[in-house]
């Protein structure tokens, strides 16, 4: 007799759960599209991010074009910054100007006689200090002392230095000086004499209008050591050991007179700084246009343009070698914006006037590989030429760029934002979708784990039927021997 027979797996002869494994497997296909899919488009939001941020950075980098005062910089020139410095404002006038320093302003300083010791009481009183221009009469540089000499005062004020028990030695008299700030410093050389303590007033100001008049109420040695009036042949304790004395400087052949070695109105918008009388019959300082102000900015814009265009390459190159495309390989908006770019760098500014129409004839220009430079010879002729004309250019195209580059990066209706929007709409679709193919795939599931179960439970009872059926059959008389 034939046999009745089941074939599987286990009890059942049935893999329920390899069985839902492959076909959940193959239901699971459209979502695993939809995460590639997402991926796709969250690896364009970075690459988004980094055009952002490469515009960005051109776009600070306009800022510092439309400065025109920095592209109307004036810069001095001396021939001997040993003799003196110089530097110079945007309104100085272009041009060289001979310049000879015969002497350099100073201050008046005088010393006392000598003291045997800084520590000895000398006296109270009080120093009255008044500071003006001794004019008339001789000076004796050995003794120090004028004669038949007039005193005119500067009407700056006068200063009270009190001498009282605290202060009325030598030391005490220089540190009340120094502390009263009078306009006056005041210190003690040692001479190497039999009595060599010397007390030294210098005045703080330079200038023939700041000598030293002192006048002295109280104790008579306090009046002995430090009474001074240039006008009182007999009223000078005091020698004068470095004249009071104005700059005097000539400037192409003007002799001019100042009380200061910082010179700021010889030459309109030119200050010179004197640090010692010419060497030469003449020295010169050339006042002329400074590109310093206007290269560093040109290069700094050129350098982030350039850098700008490198991320726009990688982000949307193709590899024909290998056959692989960026992820925004063919996106228009990435196209349009390093296209507005070149554009905008290329072409003539509206309302432009004057010698240069655009940033190539000034030397700002596209290379053959498509970088941008900057050719200096021709930057500095065109400054030269025409700074006037640079600087209206620059910063008219500059003002261009910065509202383009607003146009393409605002956070409102920017290309960017609006294509990040855009992207950023699929990729919500995009989980809506997964999320509603996911809970159909639960669903999914359960139902095959269900039919399945259930026909694993039918080829149960079936195998157990037919195995009931062979013991009954194998019973049946001539069985075995059939």
């Amino acid at each position: 007799m034939a046999t009745i027979t089941a074939s599987g797996i286990g009890g059942s002869g049935l893999d329920v759960n390899s069985i839902v494994s492959q076909l959940m497997a193959i239901e699971q296909q459209p979502i695993n599209k939809i995460t590639a899919k997402k991926a796709t488009y969250t690896a364009k939001l970075t690459a988004i991010g980094t055009l952002k941020g490469g515009l960005a950075a051109l776009q600070s980098a306009t800022k510092g074009l439309t400065n025109t005062a920095r592209f109307q910089a004036i810069k001095a020139v001396p021939s001997d910054t040993s003799v003196f410095t110089a530097t110079a404002l945007s309104n100085a006038a272009t041009g060289t100007y001979s310049v000879r320093v015969d002497k350099l302003a100073q201050g008046q300083s005088l010393a006392t006689m000598g003291q045997s010791n800084t520590t000895d009481v000398i006296g109270n009183g009080s120093l009255n200090l008044d500071f003006g221009t001794i004019a008339n009469g001789t000076f004796d540089s050995q003794a120090g002392r004028y004669s038949g000499a007039s005193f005119a005062s500067n009407n700056s004020g006068v200063k009270t230095v009190n001498i009282d028990g605290t202060n009325n030695s030598l030391g005490g008299i220089r540190d009340a000086i120094n502390a009263a700030n009078a306009g006056v410093t005041a210190t003690i050389i040692n001479d190497g004499s039999a009595k060599p303590y010397r007390l030294v007033l210098s005045s703080t100001a330079t200038g023939a209008a700041n000598s030293l008049r002192i006048s002295v109420t109280g104790d008579q040695a306090l009046s002995d050591l430090l009474s001074h009036d240039p006008a009182n042949d007999a009223g000078q304790s005091l020698a004068e050991t470095v004249s009071a004395q104005n700059a005097q400087l000539t400037v192409n052949g003007i002799v001019a007179s100042k009380s200061s070695n910082m010179v700021t109105d010889v030459i309109h918008g030119v200050t010179l700084n004197l640090l010692k009388p010419s060497t030469s019959s003449v020295d010169s300082v050339k006042v002329l246009r400074d590109s310093g102000g206007i290269k560093p900015e040109l290069d700094g814009f050129v350098k982030a343009y350039n850098d700008l265009a490198a991320s726009l390459k990688t982000i949307s190159a193709y590899d024909p070698a290998t056959k692989t495309a960026a992820v925004l390989q063919g996106d228009a908006a990435v196209s349009m914006i390093g296209r507005q770019l070149q554009n905008a760098i290329s072409a003539t500014p509206p309302g432009i006037q004057g010698s240069f129409k655009s940033l190539s004839q000034i030397g700002v220009g596209f290379q053959k590989d498509g970088s941008l430079a900057v050719d200096s010879v021709k930057l500095q002729g065109a400054i030269d030429s025409s700074p006037g004309d640079v600087a209206a250019l620059i910063a008219i195209a500059g003002r261009v760029l910065r509202d383009l580059l607003e146009h393409q990066i605002g956070s409102g209706d920017g290309q960017i934002a609006a294509r990040t929007d855009g992207i950023n709409r699929e990729i919500k679709m995009l989980d809506a979708r997964k999320a509603r193919l996911s809970e159909q795939l639960t669903f999914t599931e359960q139902r095959y784990r269900a039919q399945y179960a259930a026909l694993d439970a039918m080829l149960s009872a079936m195998k157990s039927t037919s195995d009931a059926l062979t013991q009954q059959l194998a019973s049946l008389p001539g069985a075995k021997a059939g």
